[in-house]
């Protein structure tokens, strides 16, 4: 799963570096790098498109492949609300495999 993280303006002034930050602690990552688990990795997208709603992230799921990929979007979280979001999709992840 890919953690990804709005960069652009609106999202940096309202906070998206923050958010990264407590993604990449709590995951105990740098960018792009992935979990020992195999589970998640934080990146960077460019404009979700949903300004308004700053900052937000996608939870983009590869697990299907190219063809059967998903993405879900989160709008206006917080650095507690992300990790929160993470250990949601990391259990619904287990469960299902």
């Amino acid at each position: 799963m890919w953690s990804l993280v709005c960069g652009t303006t609106p999202c940096m002034i309202c906070g998206s570096g923050e958010i990264e930050g407590a993604l990449l602690k709590y995951l105990g990552v740098e960018r792009n790098e992935v979990t020992n688990d195999g589970l998640f990795s934080v990146g960077e997208m460019e404009c979700m498109g949903c300004c308004v709603n700053a900052p937000m992230i996608a939870v983009a799921d590869y697990t299907n492949g190219s063809e059967g990929y998903t993405y879900n979007y989160y709008e206006d979280v917080t650095t507690q609300r992300v990790v929160e979001i993470v250990e949601i999709v990391a259990v619904g992840f287990c469960q299902e495999n």
